[in-house]
């Protein structure tokens, strides 16, 4: 027998358990046997509620209240410890912020997690998988490739199969890319292309594996203009396309993909460097001038911004804008050789009065 003074209840709002509480008095004595339904009720109160804390988390994140957002997730990793969409979110978020040492942490641990008990085997064993993808990435983007690899490799052994294979393929590829072991990054790059034919990164990353090899430069455009084909308002498709035709020497073609993909985003940074650079190239010196002026606006505070500007200004004869552009550049990276040996070019042919 148990005496009991109160029970804590969440109160109910539609389908949903609240954060707020209404506690209600219990008079008299309760069977044991009502006690435990009765903790099995709360505890049952108790997963909903790390699940609103996870939920309240994603909503923090999409508001980009970030410090509130990775609080939220570690209560719900600390009261829920099996749950491993908590883990992801964590782990991606803390990424994303740049704490990788942590995000690695969390990432890791999430891959571990066993599922037995769990609700939904089928997400959980998929969050594994997707917590191990974001792991390689870090890993990559590191330069550990061989790790990055390894990462990779186990999230296609635990992948269940109902897991779209394409993006974890094709990043297998890139990492094996990497590591020069060209076979083994092929059979990949090509897995993820049955998975999903129509996977655009894997047209990308295949066509620049093959454009290694002289022998398949040939084969290598083909997937780049399929890529385009399936993609023709996809800026990143224009700028390795525009990359592969520079490489050949094809720079007036090479121009006109950057130039389309500036134009699909304007403020993408990449894409405005890329258009000035194939227009210098393709010796449309005034119009490349335009874009390395744009660069230096949407990135003002880069030192290579303003050497660029600087180069292509003394190009074009304009000693004193391009004195003031290598100037600028020195001051926010007073050590850049290319651009101190530049301003003393220009010196020595304008005087110092510069």
């Amino acid at each position: 027998m148990v005496e009991a003074s109160h029970i804590i209840l969440a109160e109910k709002k539609g389908n949903h358990v609240g954060a707020n509480k209404i506690i209600m008095p219990v008079k008299g004595r309760i069977q044991p046997t009502a006690f435990k339904g009765v903790w099995k009720f709360t505890s049952q109160i108790k997963y909903v509620e790390v699940l609103f804390t996870c939920d309240l988390g994603i909503l923090l994140h999409g508001r980009e209240q970030y410090d509130e957002a990775i609080k939220s997730y570690q209560l719900a990793v600390h009261f829920r410890p099996s749950l491993a969409l908590a883990h992801l979110n964590l782990g991606t978020l803390l990424a994303s912020r740049g704490r990788n040492e942590e995000a690695e942490a969390v990432l890791v641990r999430c891959s571990q997690l066993d599922g037995s008990g769990v609700k939904d085997p089928r997400t959980h064993h998929s969050t594994r998988v997707s917590a191990l993808v974001h792991l390689g990435r870090i890993y990559a983007d590191r330069g550990e490739y061989t790790k990055a690899v390894q990462a990779y490799t186990h999230a296609v052994q635990i992948r269940p199969a109902d897991y779209q294979p394409q993006v974890l393929y094709n990043l297998l590829g890139e990492a094996l890319t990497r590591l020069e072991k060209h076979e083994e990054a092929e059979r990949w790059f090509k897995a993820a292309l049955v998975a999903k034919p129509d996977h655009v990164p894997a047209h990308l990353t295949y066509g620049k594996l093959l454009s290694k090899n002289k022998t398949r430069i040939s084969e290598a455009e083909q997937w780049f203009i399929k890529a385009k084909k399936l993609a023709p308002s996809d800026p990143t498709v224009y700028v390795h396309f525009g990359q592969f035709l520079a490489e050949l020497e094809r720079h007036g073609e090479a121009a006109s993909l950057y130039l389309k993909a500036a134009e699909l985003a304007p403020n993408q940074y990449e894409s405005i460097v890329g258009a000035a650079t194939a227009l210098r190239h393709a010796g449309r010196n005034h119009e490349a001038e335009l874009f390395y002026r744009k660069a230096v606006l949407l990135r003002p505070h880069e030192g290579s911004s303003h050497s660029n500007l600087g180069a292509m200004l003394h190009l074009n004869g304009k000693a004193s804008e391009a004195a003031r552009a290598y100037r600028e550049a020195l001051r926010l990276d007073p050590g850049d050789r290319t651009t101190i040996a530049n301003l003393r070019k220009l010196q020595a042919l304008h005087g110092t009065r510069l």
